[in-house]
Order: structure tokens, then sequence, then C-alpha cells
């Protein structure tokens, strides 16, 4: 495999398609001789795994050698994050691909590689951002329609009260997500709480379970709860359990795992809103592929979700799952 060498400002200025929110990263001349460098999310999540198997197929399929970094720790993801994507910008790479998942960190530094001539992708979170720090696009779900669409769905099923439960406070990407439930149910005449948990439990099911226990104790009259991930999906059917609420309390979530694709199979879980991770590793390797090779890209927001999967396509997800490991984000 090898390296795109970068190309000049004159072949991009010449080329008339560039957004104006990309003009200033699309027209600056990145080091041909750099790395290009993928800036995105834990690898103990199997949703980045996904993204991660989504970059390393579009790397092959388009001859690109790249270098993927992220936390390990994720404890301290808010000040991790700026770190190491300043550690990437200091090593003078042809392109940066990230993840911006807690802006007041991570903006100033991708406005600071933009400057700088560094080509910068978002993918992932960063939906709103990328037109004013001079990135050249984004690669991602819709976060608010996520949301908005899981509203609809459990107030369409006669959900009265719906929690909304956030595992990585801080991220504008799953705010959004619950801004857009809360706005779906408070348009149907539903109530709901929003409740966080700190990012050091972001993965731990036990602490996640007993925190949504504890809220269905304080408020009984919940039954609808909508989860960001799918760890604590999982840890929201224990949770109902826990409180001896099983089929009672409609659970729906954001992500997929093979445990998510088994409760929905099995009726326990309502649905799992997908934003087709692979697809957003790979979509993003190709714009960078296109970019420094020909100045091409897509103009704007290239969204890969919502999709909702529940009992009428759970079953040929877990086929295409079972047959390409990984593929539909799923472990």
């Amino acid at each position: 495999m090898k390296y795109f060498k970068g190309i000049g400002t004159a072949a991009v200025l010449s080329a008339g398609f560039l957004a104006a929110g990309a003009d200033r990263a699309a027209a600056q001349t990145a080091n041909p001789d750099g790395p290009i460098i993928v800036v995105s999310g834990p690898l103990s999540w199997p949703f980045f795994a996904a993204v991660k198997q989504g970059f390393d197929d579009g790397a092959e399929t388009f001859g690109i050698d790249f270098q993927y970094v992220a936390v390990t720790d994720t404890a301290n993801m808010t000040s991790d994050y700026p770190r190491l994507l300043q550690q990437a910008i200091s090593r003078d790479p042809k392109m940066l691909l990230v993840g911006e998942f807690f802006p007041d960190g991570m903006d100033p530094l991708i406005r600071e590689a933009t400057d700088a001539g560094i080509p910068v992708l978002i993918h992932n979170s960063g939906q709103t951002l990328w037109e004013e720090n001079g990135s050249i696009g984004f690669v991602g779900e819709e976060p608010f329609q996520m949301g908005y669409r899981a509203g609809e769905i459990q107030a369409a099923e006669g959900v009265t009260l719906g929690l909304c439960f956030n595992q990585v406070p801080g991220n504008p990407t799953v705010e959004a997500r619950c801004d857009g439930y809360i706005a779906a149910m408070e348009e149907a005449g539903a109530d709901t709480i929003y409740e966080t948990i700190g990012t050091g439990d972001a993965t731990n099911p036990q602490a996640l379970a007993q925190a949504m226990s504890g809220i269905l104790q304080a408020n009984p009259g919940i039954d609808g709860i909508f989860t960001l991930n799918a760890v604590p999906a999982m840890s929201a059917l224990q949770a109902v359990s826990n409180v001896g609420r099983e089929g009672e309390v409609m659970v729906g979530t954001a992500d997929l795992s093979n445990e998510v694709l088994e409760a929905i199979q099995d009726g326990r879980l309502a649905f799992a809103m997908d934003q087709q991770p692979y697809l957003q590793g790979f979509m993003s390797m190709q714009i960078a592929s296109h970019f420094l090779e020909y100045g091409l890209h897509p103009i704007g927001h290239v969204k890969t979700g919502p999709l909702v999967i529940d009992s009428s396509n759970v079953e040929r997800t877990l086929e295409v799952n079972n047959e390409h490991t990984g593929i539909r984000g799923a472990f």
C-alpha cells in the first residue's frame, strides 16, 4: 500500500466545487510526505471496532496507509482526546480524520490544523462544527433525528414518561440524541427525564444498571427508556428486571451489538437506531483518498443514520453480522 501524494493549492482552487465552509482547509497545501492519522473512538467499544473495520477495509480498497489513534482509558476522555489530537497535529500529517467527541478541547486544535494547511475530515461526532473549523466535511449520523425517531416510536406505542440516559455527557452528538428524543416525546404530549452518568462508567454494565435502577425506583411512572449505546441498553433491561417491571417499560437504544439484536429478536428490546458505523469509517477513507488524489469530496454532511432496526428487519441484520462479522457494528 502507499500514501497518496497531496495536491497543491492551485489544483484545489481550480476545482469549482468547494463548499464555503471547506474552502479554508481544501485550499491549503498539506505535507505530502506526512502520515494520514485517524483520531477516533476507543476500540474497547464494539461500535468503534466497527468504525475501525470500515477504515481498514477502505484503506485496503483505496490503497492507503494510515495510523489509528484512540484512548485506551475511557475515564479521562475529555482531556485525553485533545492531547492525542495535539500529538497528531505535531507530526505534520498529510490529512487528519477526526471524531470531534469533545469540542471544547478539540475544536480549537482542529482550527489550528486547518489554519496550518492540514486537511481535516470529521466523522461520527462534530456534525454541527465542521463548517466553522475549516474541515472539508462530515460523515456520520444526524443525531437529533436519531433521538427524534426514537421518541416518535415510543410515543406512538403509548409511552407517557420517557427516560433518556446519557453515558457520555459533554459529547454534543449524544446530547443531541436526547434533545431529539425529548422534542418528539413533548410534541406527542409525553413527559421526559434526562439523566447522565460519568464517562468512566460508560462501559461498566453494573454501574449503568445500578444507576438506572435507582432512577426507576425514584420515578415509578417511567414507562420508556432510550439509551445511547448498546452497553447501557442491556443495562437498562437489567435495571427494569431489578425493579420487577419486565413488560412494563419499553426500552430502545442507539447503536447495535449482538446482545442488542438478540434482545430485539426475542422481544425484550423494542428497537435500535443504527448509525451504521462501518460506513463512517469506509466512506471517510474513500473521501480522504479522492480528496488527496483528485481534490474531490462531497459537499456537506454525508448521513449514515438513523436506520431503525426492529422486529421487521432484525433477522436479516443478524444474518449479515454472522456472515460478515462487525460490518453492522455488532459483536
